[in-house]
């Protein structure tokens, strides 16, 4: 890849603090997302392996069992995210 574009970049970046800023935004509310995603297929596993032994029709209290394993993950994870917050500052 030719080097000038990325001089070019970096010029315009220096030139325009905002534009530096809004790409910042941005680059963060992708962290967010795969963040979303990779905490969402973790759970979806997790979650999955501890109450469904096995397929059938329908999940009846296994459906509950889901629900409460989500719940708690996301709580703790929640949990988890305040006290690293908290212990930065």
């Amino acid at each position: 890849m030719d080097t000038g574009v990325f001089e070019e970049v970096a010029k315009q970046l220096k030139d325009n603090p905002q534009l530096a800023r809004m790409l910042m935004e941005e680059q963060k509310k992708l962290e967010a997302q795969v963040q979303l995603k990779t905490i969402v297929n973790k759970l979806s596993v997790l979650c999955w392996d501890k109450c469904v032994d096995k397929v059938g029709t329908s999940l009846g209290r296994q459906e509950t069992c889901l629900a409460n394993c989500a719940e708690r993950y996301l709580d703790v994870d929640q949990f988890i995210r305040q006290r690293m917050s908290g212990q930065k500052k």
